[in-house]
Formats: structure tokens, C-alpha cells, sequence
């Protein structure tokens, strides 16, 4: 156990340094040209929509404890208007996004799976396409699982509710590790979409806490780095200073392309693993044969 919790997830974590320093120029390459304009993206996308969010949670609690019926339904049609609002404004974002998403994710899985820069012309983009945009739909789907297990355990003791947190929480976490590892296949095999994630589930057996780790410590960065920003914006009125704005892009970039190359990482120390308990098993059966074979001519 201590091995999955500590030892394997620190081996991970210092070969993807390694694998960084031995390819400073390209993966400075890829932090330039990929994810700071992602990241600059996402920051003010951020930025920019603070206050239609913050509106749209002030409408929805005031027409939760208001008196009358007219006045509640009101006040939703005015929260609903500023949701499809933020909808289209994030809509508009992604499909900005993705594309940059896309070359990020393909450039520095390729850099620390094989050590050099990926040809354009040579790569396979369609795969990892569709494998993301699976991706994307999939948490979507799980996204409304742990608010689904917050709101049925409501009234319960606190124990109860703490479960029901900790199996959401976790449970989004860990298939977070799953997908990560798909899209890894995605771009190292000939697979994609369900398929390259179903390959990433088999993977990621007998080294799931690994994995469960790993993925929470990015987990654990990105949420405090976001609620850096947004103690900011509540503080400063939804402006951020230039110095603050960089400093947390760079760190979001940097971030991001640290993941990719941790679980490029991880996945190569799965597909050794998966190899070789598949050389060990039939080893195992012809080992049982023999001794069915010693048996019978006794």
C-alpha cells in the first residue's frame, strides 16, 4: 500500500522531470506556442464571465427565499436569460480552445513518449480528436454525479454526507486518471475514442491508487490555483493585476504540460506492466501443464 500511495507515484513524478530536462527546448517550445495561449484563454474566459456568474448564483438564491410565486418565476426567467448568455460565451471558448487543447496534448504526449517533436504532416490528429471530444462528453455526463450524491444525502447524519462526498469526489477523480490514460493511447496506438478509453481501463489495473494519486495531485493544483483567481476577482472587483495574470497563467501552462508528460509517463509504466503479466501467464499455464502431465504419468 505504501508503495502505490508514495513510492510509485514519486517514480512517476521524477522520471517526467527527467524526461522535461533532457528536452528543455522542446517542451519550452510547447509551453510557448500551446499552453500559455490555452491558458490565456481559459483566464479570461474566467475573468470576463466573474460577474454574469456571479449574477446568475445571486438570481438563483434570491428566488429560492422570495415571497411570492410571480416575483420567483421572474427572477429565473432573468437568471435563465443570463445562463444561455454564459452558455454561448463559453460555447464560443471552447471552440477557440480545442484546437489549441488538441495540438498541446498531441505535442507533449509524442515529446515524452519518444523524445522528439511530432511532424504535423505525419500525425494522426483525427484519433486524439475524437478521443478528446469522447472525453469531453463523458465528464460531462459524470459532472452532475456528485452534486446528484450531495443533494440525496441532504438530510442525513454528517457521516453519510461525508461518504457521499468522498465516493463522488473520488470517483470523478479516478475516471479522470482513465480518460487521461485514453487519450494517451489515442495518440501512442491505433485506437480512439471508447475504444482508446476501454485500453486505458485495462491499463490502469494493478496500478490504480497510483493513478488515483496522481490525478488528484493535479486536481488538488488546478483547484487551488483556480480559487486563487477567484478570491481575486471577488476582492478586486473582477479585475486582476497584470503581474497576478501572468503569474497564474505561466503556473496554469506549466501545470498543464507537466500532467501530460505524467501521464505519457504513466502510461508507458502500465503498458510494461500489462506486457509483462500477459509474458507471465501463459508461462504460468505451461508450468500447470507439466505438472498435470508429471501427475498423470505417476
Amino acid at each position: 500500500m505504501l508503495l502505490s500511495f508514495v513510492i510509485c507515484p514519486l517514480k512517476i513524478l521524477w522520471d517526467s522531470l527527467r524526461i522535461i530536462h533532457t528536452n528543455k527546448l522542446l517542451f519550452c517550445f510547447i509551453l510557448c506556442f500551446t499552453t500559455l495561449p490555452l491558458s490565456f484563454l481559459t483566464f479570461t474566459l474566467a475573468i470576463s464571465t466573474h460577474h454574469l456568474r456571479t449574477r446568475v448564483y445571486h438570481l438563483e438564491a434570491v428566488a429560492r427565499v422570495v415571497s411570492t410565486r410571480v416575483e420567483a418565476l421572474h427572477i429565473w426567467h432573468e437568471s435563465r436569460d443570463d445562463a444561455v448568455s454564459l452558455f454561448r460565451t463559453r460555447a464560443l471558448f471552447t471552440l477557440l480552445s480545442f484546437p489549441l487543447s488538441l495540438v498541446a496534448a498531441v505535442s507533449a504526449i509524442h515529446a515524452a513518449a519518444h523524445g522528439k517533436a511530432i511532424s504535423p504532416r505525419g500525425a494522426n490528429w483525427k484519433r486524439p480528436a475524437v478521443t478528446v471530444l469522447f472525453v469531453y462528453f463523458l465528464l460531462m455526463a459524470f459532472a452532475p454525479v456528485p452534486r446528484v450524491l450531495a443533494a440525496a444525502t441532504l438530510g442525513s447524519p454528517v457521516w453519510i454526507r461525508v461518504l457521499a462526498r468522498v465516493i463522488g469526489s473520488g470517483g470523478e477523480v479516478y475516471l479522470l486518471s482513465v480518460v487521461g490514460l485514453g487519450i494517451v493511447v489515442s495518440v501512442t496506438e491505433d485506437r480512439a475514442g471508447w475504444e482508446a478509453i476501454r485500453v486505458g481501463w485495462g491499463l490502469i489495473r494493478g496500478g490504480r491508487v497510483c493513478g488515483w494519486v496522481l490525478s488528484g495531485l493535479f486536481v488538488l493544483v488546478s483547484g487551488v490555483i483556480n480559487r486563487k483567481v477567484e478570491a481575486l476577482l471577488q476582492n478586486q472587483n473582477s479585475e486582476i493585476g497584470v503581474w497576478d495574470k501572468t503569474l497564474f497563467m505561466c503556473l496554469y501552462a506549466l501545470v498543464v504540460v507537466f500532467s501530460y508528460v505524467v501521464t505519457t509517463v504513466f502510461y508507458c509504466d502500465s503498458r510494461k506492466r500489462h506486457d509483462n503479466n500477459n509474458l507471465k501467464e501463459p508461462q504460468d499455464h505451461e508450468i500447470e501443464d507439466c505438472d498435470a502431465d508429471s501427475a498423470s504419468e505417476l
